[in-house]
């Protein structure tokens, strides 16, 4: 199983649509369980409407087959949608209630996108960037993670020395805040 926690509608939503039909022919897992906000933070934030929605557009712009591919997988159970109230919380995500710890640790990985789940990720806290990602979240996430996000906040980890003194001599501002640099950040199923 693969949980992918979604982070934008538009363009972002349609590529990761892409990214769960080449997930679904390629790897063939057995469900792929998409979370969405049961309620918009933002204004550009997934819910659950936004999935048929761009499932619409598809078939209205010569995007059919897709759409007929992930419609199969939500009526048979390979593709799912859920809204765990959680992600509308300002809670991190080592405070996630049982039932969704669960779900995640039933997972062989979860993809957290967007800065708002990778702060969530690390507790909206300033950790030193030079901080292993793996090993900050081997001391709580019940799964492999990867999370993808923009750069723009001060939250940080993961990163060399050498890479953020590039980063900051081109950018010495905003490196960090602007949406100029992004990261893919990995850390395995911790082994007990």
């Amino acid at each position: 199983q693969i949980v992918i926690a979604l982070d934008n509608c538009g363009l972002e939503l349609l590529s990761d649509l892409l990214l769960v039909d080449g997930l679904m022919r390629i790897t063939q897992p057995d469900c792929i369980t998409l979370h969405v906000k049961d309620r918009p933070v933002f204004v550009s934030d997934v819910v659950r409407e936004d999935i048929e929605s761009t499932l619409d557009w598809l078939d209205e712009n010569d995007g059919g087959a897709l759409a007929l591919r992930l419609r199969a997988a939500l009526s048979d159970g390979r593709l799912r949608v859920s809204a765990p109230s959680f992600y509308t919380t300002a809670l991190p995500f080592w405070e996630m209630p049982s039932p969704l710890r669960d779900e995640l640790g039933a997972a062989a990985v979860v993809v957290c996108k967007g800065d708002a789940n990778y702060r969530r990720l690390l507790g909206d806290l300033h950790w030193p960037h030079e901080l292993s990602f793996q090993a900050l979240m081997q001391e709580y996430w019940p799964t492999s993670v990867a999370a993808l996000r923009t750069c723009k906040s001060g939250v940080l980890v993961g990163v060399d020395p050498e890479v953020e003194a590039a980063a900051t001599a081109k950018l010495p501002d905003s490196w960090l805040t602007g949406g100029k640099f992004g990261m893919v950040s990995f850390a395995p199923r911790k082994a007990f």
